[in-house]
Order: C-alpha cells, then structure tokens, then sequence
C-alpha cells in the first residue's frame, strides 16, 4: 500500500517479492510521481510488480536472470570485464 497519511491509498497492490522499506522511496517531480523500491532478494527476477498483473514471458525471464547474474559477478569481482559476458 502506498499513499500519504489520513488519504486513500495511490497504490494497493499486492507486490510479487518483498521489498526493503527502509531502503524504498518516492519523490514528487513536476507533478510526476516517481517511486523507487529496493528488493528484498536481490539478483531474483521479478516476474511482475504486482500479483496478478502482466508477467515475463519466459524468454524475457531468462534474459533477465543472466543479466541479474552478470550484474551480481560484476559486482563481486569489480576487477573483471564482463562487458563481452554471454
């Protein structure tokens, strides 16, 4: 649930993973709203935001477990070049 004390929620969607709140937040920019949330799980794909809305089609949800898998070694071993990584 996402909203501003004493008024009815923007957002009140189940979320597919747990993120960490103290590590989320949103900003107002020229009237946008814009909303960062930190995963709890991290390098674990979401296959959507919110429970029952749209999900990755499972080539898309390979394609973004090796990417979260290169970003993880990248970061691990910030002396390698994983940029030609497949």
């Amino acid at each position: 649930k996402f909203g501003i004390k004493g008024t009815p929620p923007y957002l009140h969607h189940e979320l597919t993973e747990a993120v960490k709140a103290a590590d989320s937040f949103w900003t107002l920019e020229d009237g946008e709203l814009h909303i960062q949330m930190t995963k709890l799980h991290k390098g674990r794909p979401w296959v959507s935001l919110f429970k029952g809305h749209g999900m990755l089609d499972p080539a898309a949800e390979e394609a973004e477990k090796a990417r979260l898998m290169k970003e993880r070694f990248a970061e691990e071993h910030p002396g390698f070049d994983f940029s030609g990584a497949e």
